[in-house]
């Protein structure tokens, strides 16, 4: 590490895990980003040690660099870290400038979300049950997945806010969970009455003992569930319904996301269910469904 960059670097990855609430793969990825950066800073004979006043032609020798041995996404993903971070140095007094703001990156190729059809989701529902019933899986564990599987597509919610989600956080009244999502940000995630009903018997037959504060999601030995489980417990579930195993938790907040657009959904209301800092982000899920297009189509042509 450079010069008082240890202290600072400390200092950074507290901030993202405590006050941004990052998630430990999130705070990992940043993590590896600054030292790669530090690191590279410090086989530069100009530099002058200060990491807060890198000067801004560094940063783009570093782009160009980057450019050169990763993939665009990982650029992109790489330098938003490193403008984090400076911007992190600036307001702690540690920094003059960023070096990394507004720094033009080749743009990225938008590709549009991966999703299930409504069909699709309906064969994975009932993955777990018809697996149970073949012996093939314990009642413990259908239970889990079924619960996680109905919470993710029926909610929308990110696989980290699963994982985080306690029971205290579910109203079970009125079906709906309270998550913290990226940026600190509260938002509230209606459920469903069909993932209440296996939240209700899942907390019934196996979490009794459970308090309030403690999470939803444990194993069967009591541990804490990680996102890491919870997809290779779908993984069990695609292979069973003959479904791309390429399919991660993630896709089915796309599909949750897209059947609601498909069906008409206010774009303000499914912004706010999802998250979405930007309008603009949630309006790339008008473009994936097709049964409005298809039912406008046929006014003309049927």
């Amino acid at each position: 590490m450079l010069e008082n960059c240890d202290r600072q670097f400390d200092e950074f990855i507290s901030w993202l895990s405590k006050q941004r609430r990052y998630s430990k793969y999130t705070v990992r990825n940043y993590s590896n980003a600054v030292s790669d950066w530090i690191n590279w800073l410090g086989q530069s004979d100009m530099f002058d040690g200060q990491i807060g006043s890198v000067p801004r032609v560094f940063a783009k020798n570093y782009a160009a660099y980057l450019a050169e041995n990763c993939a665009r996404t990982t650029l992109h993903n790489k330098i938003s870290a490193l403008r984090t971070f400076h911007k992190f140095l600036r307001k702690s007094a540690s920094a003059s400038e960023n070096p990394f703001s507004n720094l033009p990156l080749p743009k990225l190729k938008k590709d549009l979300p991966v999703f299930l059809s409504e069909l699709q989701m309906q064969e994975l529902l009932k993955s777990p049950w018809a697996l149970l019933k073949e012996g093939k899986i314990s009642r413990f564990q259908a239970f889990c997945d079924s619960l996680f599987i109905e919470l993710l597509y029926g909610s929308g919610m990110r696989i980290s806010e699963l994982c985080n989600l306690k029971f205290s956080d579910t109203d079970f009244k009125r079906a709906i969970a309270r998550v913290l999502g990226k940026g600190n940000k509260v938002r509230l995630c209606p459920f469903g009455k069909s993932a209440l009903e296996v939240l209700q018997k899942w907390r019934e037959e196996f979490r009794a003992s459970a308090s309030d504060g403690d999470f939803v999601f444990v194993t069967n030995l009591g541990k804490r569930f990680y996102p890491r489980l919870v997809q290779r417990h779908l993984k069990t579930h695609l292979i069973n319904c003959g479904l791309p195993i390429n399919v991660t938790p993630h896709k089915l907040r796309h599909s949750f996301a897209t059947h609601l657009a498909d069906a008409d959904i206010d774009l303000r209301v499914l912004q706010e269910m999802l998250g979405h800092a930007s309008l603009s982000t949630t309006q790339i899920y008008t473009h994936l469904g097709t049964a409005h297009l298809l039912k406008e189509h046929s006014k003309l042509f049927d």
